[in-house]
């Protein structure tokens, strides 16, 4: 009986993580804006939602030709935003990203877009703000600052499988010396 049961409590450990070892790798599935759109107005954030739960410590980056236009980061669930804290010029941009799925792979990827607003006739005078507009770019990055802090701790049972190994590596051990011990 004693002889059964380390085998038994490996093919245990084996058979339950079988469905984490099966799971497929996180992958892009939507994107605001999409890949190929051209965009009329003004774009307040790149949205990019994926098949799986993704770790916080993805990242995000957005360029205009080799110019890197600054974002401000959060990650839920399996959507990492990218809140843009200025009008976008007109031109390509390229959004490339590195994500950690929920099954600890990195996946890495980019896509393309485009803006083709109208150019605006009427600017402010210079040392002039528009409140409202002032208004709104404080607020977006007081909640771009709440998620960020809101997302730094991570929620992602990636110590399972570490946490796994490192029991079945304690059992065998155990088991060695209690059956060495009897002989």
């Amino acid at each position: 009986m004693k002889k059964l049961l380390l085998p038994l409590v490996l093919l245990f450990t084996i058979v339950f993580q079988l469905p984490l070892s099966a799971s497929a790798h996180s992958k892009l599935e939507t994107s605001t804006p999409a890949e190929g759109e051209k965009v009329t107005t003004d774009l307040e954030a790149v949205i990019l939602t994926f098949s799986t739960k993704i770790e916080s410590l993805s990242t995000m980056t957005l360029k205009n030709g080799e110019k890197e236009i600054p974002l401000q980061i959060s990650v839920e669930d399996d959507q990492m935003t990218g809140a843009i804290t200025n009008p976008l010029e007109n031109g390509n941009y390229t959004v490339a990203y590195k994500i950690i799925g929920a099954d600890s792979h990195v996946i890495e990827g980019n896509y393309s877009f485009s803006v083709d607003r109208p150019e605006q006739e009427e600017t402010p005078e210079e040392g002039t703000t528009d409140k409202g507009t002032q208004e709104k770019q404080e607020d977006n990055s007081e909640k771009a600052l709440d998620d960020q802090e809101k997302n730094e701790k991570p929620n992602n049972p990636s110590y399972f499988a570490p946490l796994t190994i490192g029991l079945i590596i304690i059992i065998a051990i155990v088991s060695f010396f209690a059956f060495r011990r009897k002989r």
